[in-house]
């Protein structure tokens, strides 16, 4: 399988999150490309390719205009209130009642197109973000041209990023940018399959009153998890989009033996949708030692993971997500790739 990435994600380095009642280090660090490189290769997987540089057209078919200005405006704004060093994260965010006006300043700009405190800026960020889009597109265009598998191993992630709003580690909707310019080339209909541990929120917003595209989630029940607010067996899809939207939420402590049945409804809903290209939206922060994670999901698992997805039988891109229990996330992310490709042959 052909693997896309580049460095430019390194500078999105150095901020702190909010961890409930407490600020740590951003477990979303470089260290997460890194280990992942390594066990990739270290399983035989050695096709790297640097990324092909894009424009922001394709973004700027998922997100907002003024979004993504202020993703490109942020730390430069706040550098000249502020000074350099430190990181940019909203005070407050934009409640019901409330007159938003986001562009008046930069906190204005963060409490109107922020929604949690792990949205942290810093020098490097947006030059990060454009990377992951950069990987992600440069793979989605290999599957498009042809190829049968492509990994974009991106970073910053994307699944809770919408139209106009950024949490959970996302900036950019990665997989959903590509979901778009694939259809924008041709495709009739895209499949995203997210294995995040997180519901992706900012995926089922983009496309939830849409037909063309089929957002499939197995995550962890929103009752009990990040983000709370999304991610139900309920939500089904609007409108055109009715039917098209699937949440399979699932308890926490969950193992293989409740997962696996979860992850065939899945394939099997993708399959009766017949898409020309199928997304995988590949979080590991399911492991059973992962720190944000609740599941518990072992390293083999993974691999009967990317069989299954295999049998599927199609063109298939993966965007990474989540993943933080650095020590194995390598192993489990490679662990999904090698099963893939040996199924597929």
């Amino acid at each position: 399988m052909k693997i896309f990435h580049s460095d430019d994600h390194r500078g999105h380095a150095g901020a702190m999150e909010m961890r409930y009642d407490r600020m740590i280090p951003m477990c979303e660090s470089p260290d997460r490309i890194d280990t992942i490189l390594a066990a990739l290769r270290e399983q035989g997987h050695r096709d790297v390719t640097p990324a092909s540089p894009h424009d922001l057209a394709p973004v700027l078919r998922v997100h907002t205009p003024g979004f993504v200005d202020f993703l490109e405006r942020c730390w430069p704004l706040w550098e000249a209130e502020f000074g350099p060093g430190g990181f940019a994260t909203a005070y407050m965010f934009g409640m019901r009642g409330m007159d938003q006006v986001p562009n008046a300043s930069v906190h204005s700009m963060l409490s109107c197109y922020t929604f949690d405190v792990c949205v942290p800026f810093v020098a490097g960020t947006w030059k990060a973000i454009r990377s992951a889009v950069d990987v992600t597109l440069s793979a989605a265009a290999h599957v498009e041209e042809g190829g049968e598998a492509a990994f974009a191993l991106c970073r910053p992630p994307g699944h809770h990023a919408s139209p106009d709003l950024a949490g959970g580690y996302c900036y950019v909707n990665n997989a959903a940018v590509a979901a778009q310019m694939l259809l924008d080339r041709g495709a009739s209909r895209i499949a995203i399959l997210d294995v995040d541990y997180h519901h992706g929120n900012g995926t089922q917003r983009i496309f939830y009153e849409r037909n063309d595209v089929l957002y499939a989630s197995i995550h962890a029940t929103p009752e009990s998890e990040y983000p709370f607010l999304l991610g139900y067996a309920r939500e089904k899809g609007a409108g055109p989009g009715e039917g098209f939207n699937l949440n399979l939420p699932l308890p926490l402590g969950t193992r293989l033996n409740t997962y696996r049945p979860a992850l065939a409804t899945a394939i099997e809903r993708v399959r009766a949708f017949a898409p020309d290209v199928l997304v995988v939206s590949l979080g590991v922060d399911s492991f059973i030692r992962d720190p944000v994670g609740g599941f518990a999901l072992e390293s083999p698992d993974y691999l009967m993971i990317g069989a299954d997805i295999a049998a599927l039988r199609l063109p298939t891109l993966f965007v990474m997500e989540g993943g933080y229990a650095i020590a194995e996330l390598g192993l489990n992310t490679a662990n999904v790739i090698t099963g893939f490709c040996n199924a597929r042959g």
